[in-house]
């Protein structure tokens, strides 16, 4: 009896392991995000990259004209360098901090998932915007520049967010996921052949 309890465990054990979640589920809030920080850092990394790639080309198009998508190939790295570490030290904490009283015990399901998705942009939004606008155009009519770029990049960037790259990043995410204990180097040592198909090299 013992022994088919084992049995038990192990398949339902296998089975969450080898889950496969789908669009809709992200949507939904069902499909699970990293709680170990070597999945959050991998998790963020995806999350920012995506976003990164999707806003600045737009904010840039906007405001540079399509010469951006040939002229201004060093702002993607380096806006992701800065929105990394924008998220890390300062977007995190904030949205750690109001999460818990503002939607995870307030709301479920898809509700939940567009509450973390208002949050998340509400508080990256801002910063973002603001510094792509100066990388940009300068200081030269900043204020201007921002007050109107904002109102149309904070929407847009929260329909990017839950539409696109948030169920993108989560659906990787649980295809890479590292296991509790497994160090993310060796994470993505054991997987870059898969990456490196993935982004084309």
């Amino acid at each position: 009896m013992l022994l088919n309890r084992e049995r038990k465990t192990n398949a339902s054990e296998k089975r969450t392991s080898e889950t496969h979640y789908t669009y809709i589920d992200c949507l939904r809030g069902v499909t699970p995000v990293p709680r170990t920080p070597n999945g959050k850092t991998l998790f963020t990394a995806l999350m920012t990259g995506g976003m990164v790639t999707f806003m600045v080309t737009i904010n840039g198009i906007r405001q540079t004209g399509l010469g951006f998508l040939t002229q201004s190939h060093w702002l993607y790295p380096l806006m992701f360098a800065i929105a990394f570490l924008v998220r890390s030290l300062v977007a995190s904490r904030v949205v750690d901090a109001l999460a818990p009283r503002l939607v995870l015990n307030r709301l479920t399901g898809v509700r939940k998932s567009i509450g973390m998705t208002l949050l998340n942009t509400g508080c990256m939004a801002p910063i973002m915007c603001a510094i792509t606008t100066l990388l940009l155009l300068g200081t030269d009519n900043f204020a201007f520049t921002y007050v109107t770029t904002l109102p149309l990049i904070a929407p847009i960037s929260a329909l990017v967010n839950f539409f696109a790259v948030g169920p993108a990043v989560k659906l990787l995410y649980n295809r890479i996921a590292p296991a509790d204990g497994l160090s993310l180097l060796g994470n993505l040592h054991s997987n870059a052949p898969a990456l490196s198909r993935l982004l084309g090299f």
